[in-house]
């Protein structure tokens, strides 16, 4: 046995506590770094030395690795969480723009500018020979087109503009993809060659749990650190290589058009914008169902009656839905609309009634509903539909900060538990500092005593 052994045995320990202080120093300094993972050093005592077959000797301590904390079972079920909430979220924020367009209740809505024609209809039935009342019948006629258009032509921005969205939510995962295929080739060589990759590791996790909540994607975890995603059946990221997903959107099945099959999104903000999409094209077929039987019903009515000109089969609307109704030019006169059932007859209200009275007779095309259910009953359903995205992003919004808590217990940097760390390390090496001075001093003595001067 080296007489130097106590002194090695010292500097074992010093060089093992220093490189607790330096990775205790590192959880400290990326404290507020997002997805960090803080590290922890696993010691080990180096091997023993044998005195005789009865007598072994200790040698020390070394570090033996720096060990990432992480539960990656949380960490899968905190992506897929987050994923949900993605989800939920786009599809609340689309809703909620949706119910801003309709502007219901409100004096601008359309049930108000529908409301309103109707009781027009209604005056002039009490004044069927008046001009005036025919001026407010048009009057409210216009305002009423004018809003359908309108709402639609927003509804239709707004469908290329969640369109966009998904489409470059698409573009923007396959770049992740690209970044984590090419930290997959990193991470291996790390490993191949026995680094230590925590910081690799770290930015794999983040780009893992952006693409959960992008795409739903889900993650394979292999021995040497790479990972393989998926999302449906599609391979996403394999080794060091991406295979991008296509861009065009079956909308009704919620997939990505793909050869020979489609790739169904099952969660994540791409998830939400398709839904947002079907939902609001749900809502304008609606709206166009119900331009176009008030655009039917009222013509049929009005072509029938007779102006103050003592003419007939004048229209009142033209167009075909809510993307094109306007008042048509037969109506371009006041004294063209119809209030009278009966030629020559300017004091008969027949036509102004039954125009007036549409407003709460029940329509086949509209399942049997007057006009006013209808578009009450879809307005009625959009809150319905926007109130129930946001309780459910509000409950997903809880898990999810519930998992978050619960991995930073195991993952996070606590200061108060690496102050305690640095003192334990700095009393460490201060203790094996001095033990290998006192070996030293004991050496001095030795050759002092063997070799006086």
């Amino acid at each position: 046995m080296s007489s130097f052994m106590g002194i090695e045995l010292g500097i074992r320990a010093l060089r093992a506590f220093q490189i607790g202080l330096e990775t205790t120093g590192h959880n400290v300094a990326n404290v507020n770094t997002p997805g960090y993972t803080r590290r922890r050093v696993r010691f080990a005592n180096t091997p023993e030395f044998a005195l005789s077959p009865q007598l072994r000797l200790g040698t020390g301590v070394m570090a033996q690795s720096i060990q990432r904390l992480r539960d990656m079972m949380l960490e899968q079920r905190v992506n897929t969480n987050a994923g949900d909430l993605a989800r939920w979220s786009a599809l609340s924020e689309s809703l909620s723009a949706i119910e801003g367009l309709f502007n219901e209740p409100g004096e601008q809505g359309i049930n108000a500018k529908l409301n309103a024609l109707f009781n027009a209809f209604e005056e002039l039935a009490t004044r069927p020979d008046s001009l005036a009342a025919r001026q407010q019948v048009l009057q409210a006629a216009r305002s009423l087109t004018e809003t359908l258009r309108t709402l639609h032509r927003n509804l239709t921005t707004l469908e290329s503009q969640i369109q966009s969205q998904a489409v470059g939510t698409i573009e923007q995962a396959n770049q992740l993809a690209q970044q984590l295929a090419r930290l997959n080739e990193q991470i291996r060589a790390a490993h191949s060659s026995g680094a230590e990759a925590g910081d690799l590791l770290d930015q794999r996790d983040r780009l893992i749990g952006q693409l959960s909540e992008l795409i739903g994607a889900r993650a394979h975890y292999n021995n040497d650190g790479s990972v393989m995603l998926f999302v449906d059946g599609h391979t996403l990221v394999q080794d060091g290589a991406a295979f991008p997903l296509p861009t065009t959107i079956d909308l009704a099945n919620r997939a990505l058009d793909s050869t020979p099959t489609d790739i169904r999104i099952q969660s994540g903000q791409l998830r939400g914008l398709m839904d947002s999409l079907a939902q609001l094209q749900s809502y304008r077929a609606d709206l166009n169902t119900f331009a176009s039987t008030l655009i039917t019903q009222v013509n049929a009515i009005h072509s029938t009656g007779y102006g103050l000109d003592g003419n007939t089969g004048y229209l009142f609307f033209s167009g075909t839905d809510a993307s094109n109704i306007d008042l048509h030019p037969d109506v371009s006169d006041p004294m063209r609309i119809a209030a009278s059932a009966v030629a020559g007859a300017p004091g008969n209200n027949g036509i102004a009634l039954a125009l007036a009275n549409l407003r709460n007779a029940p329509q086949a095309s509209l399942g049997g509903q007057s006009l006013t259910q209808f578009y009450r009953a879809l307005v009625g359903r959009l809150g319905n539909d926007a109130q129930v995205s946001r309780n459910r992003a509000e409950t997903q919004q809880l898990t999810v900060e519930h998992l978050h808590h619960l991995r930073e217990s195991v993952s996070g940097v606590s200061l108060d538990e690496e102050a305690a760390n640095l003192v334990r390390f700095q009393r460490s090496y201060q203790a094996a500092a001095k033990m290998v001075s006192t070996f030293d001093s004991l050496l001095q003595d030795l050759l002092q005593f063997v070799a006086p001067r």
